[in-house]
């Protein structure tokens, strides 16, 4: 082996080495970047299970406030109740289908 071939070897491993250093490099922060991606899927899910529930919750008082009875209102709330009966044998009759 020549002095050029054993300079050429010595540059081909530094670079391999360099090479296996970046692999490591570039590994490590991939693994950072999955477990950060795994958190915001978490706070993802749970944000959208709280709007879920949120949601649910609206429709509670909106339904509440639909039932809400003043001295006046008694004939507007039964009309109110009774759309309401008709779309909920409405939704049965289409279970049921």
């Amino acid at each position: 082996m020549t002095e050029d071939d054993s300079r050429l070897i010595e540059q081909f491993e530094g670079k391999i080495r360099k090479l296996a250093d970046l692999y490591e490099t570039v590994k490590c922060t991939n693994s950072e970047l999955r477990s950060q991606l795994e958190a915001k899927d978490q706070e993802i899910r749970q944000l959208k299970d709280e709007l879920d529930a949120m949601k649910e919750s609206y429709q509670y008082l909106k339904q509440s406030k639909v039932l809400e009875v003043s001295g006046h209102d008694i004939d507007d709330t039964k009309r109110r109740v009774q759309g309401l009966v008709r779309e909920i044998d409405h939704c049965i009759k289409l279970l049921t289908v």
